[in-house]
């Protein structure tokens, strides 16, 4: 997958690639997703992160109340598994307040 990377943006910031990779692997382990990510979704992902430069580190945060990285619409093409992850990220943030209210 790298090398696909690295042929469509050569000499992309490693660090960038490496976060955005383990998030993209990520998404697709997601139980109920419609459509995963596929790579041409990764690509004009990737093509998005680097025009507004954002950095490996914002990606590398694991928030579990940020369940939905930068610019994921470019990665999730399904409305519902838009909306699965934002069902997931809702979860996450009552869990981490401590269950429901």
């Amino acid at each position: 997958m790298r090398a696909i990377v690295e042929s469509h943006y050569p000499g992309v910031k490693t660090r960038l690639v490496n976060e955005a990779l383990k998030i993209f692997y990520d998404m697709r382990k997601v139980p109920g997703l419609k459509k995963k990510p596929s790579t041409s979704e990764l690509i004009d992902w990737l093509k998005l992160l680097l025009t507004d430069d954002i950095d490996p580190e914002t990606l590398k945060q694991r928030d579990p109340s940020k369940l939905i990285p930068p610019l994921a619409g470019a990665l999730l093409k399904n409305e519902a598994d838009v909306m699965l992850f934002e069902r997931l990220a809702f979860l996450a943030r009552r869990e981490q307040r401590g269950g429901t209210s």
